[in-house]
């Protein structure tokens, strides 16, 4: 009978698992990224400790989650990117290997042993193309499971979060944009992912959760959470001298789309 009940059990202890984490995201402040005239942004707002890392010279990455967790994907994703590159070339680090069989395999492995700790983290990753104009996004969700989207990417604390953000930075064509109007684009997509996260009772229709974000005050919710967040951001420039196209947000680029908002 025991043996009979083990399946049920699993699945119960995943369920369990699965709600326990989410509650955990839930409150977390979104990251958003976006592709650019010049290359990539990500760009997410903070308390204190840092979400936007350098992996590698044409990747980055955001994340959502416990700062520990945060860590270890981080280090997971750059250990693998320089073996990957002392092993074969440079050219062959590339976002949808370290996905493909590094982060998401190993963020599964994690959710799905019932005994070990999984990764309380939303993973965002970034990567400037080598050969052509744009940018790819990967997500890496806190079981595993990825998602591949061009042009732009984002995740907020809970799903519907990040359909709302995503539709956003889509229908202003943020990709196209110059860095001040894409930044401007990225931190309203990040308002309208944090509202979303912040209502007690989410709509349950995609067209009408959409209707209720483009009617949200966005502006004053984003002016409201600059009196606690501090703005982190960084790009994969093109037109970067070198190998290398990482770069953190200037002051200066900072202080001009936040002008409106202070």
């Amino acid at each position: 009978m025991m043996l009979l009940d083990e399946p049920y059990r699993w699945a119960e202890a995943v369920a369990n698992r699965r709600d326990y984490i989410e509650d955990q995201l839930r409150g977390g402040s979104p990251v958003v990224g976006t592709g650019y005239r010049e290359g990539a942004l990500l760009v997410t707002l903070v308390q204190g400790q840092q979400k936007v890392y350098e992996v590698y010279d044409r990747i980055a990455m955001a994340a959502i989650g416990h700062p520990t967790d945060i860590e270890k994907v981080r280090q997971a994703a750059i250990d693998l990117a320089h073996i990957i590159g002392f092993n074969y070339s440079e050219a062959d680090v590339t976002l949808q290997q370290l996905v493909h069989f590094g982060l998401g395999p190993a963020v599964k492995t994690a959710f799905d042993e019932i005994v070990r700790s999984p990764y309380i983290v939303r993973t965002l990753l970034a990567e400037l193309h080598r050969l052509e104009e744009g940018a790819t996004f990967y997500s890496v969700d806190y079981d595993g499971t990825f998602q591949k989207r061009e042009r732009c990417g984002c995740l907020g604390g809970i799903p519907e979060a990040d359909r709302v953000m995503q539709r956003r930075l889509t229908d202003l064509h943020a990709a196209e944009l110059p860095l001040e109007e894409a930044l401007d684009a990225a931190l309203l997509a990040w308002a309208a992912g944090r509202w979303v996260g912040q209502l007690a009772e989410v709509p349950t229709g995609a067209s009408e959760l959409e209707q209720a974000a483009e009617a949200a005050d966005l502006k004053g919710l984003l002016k409201s959470e600059l009196e606690a967040f501090t703005v982190e951001g960084a790009l994969l420039e093109r037109s970067r001298p070198g190998k290398n196209k990482y770069r953190l947000l200037t002051q200066g680029e900072l202080e001009a789309a936040l002008s409106a908002y202070r």
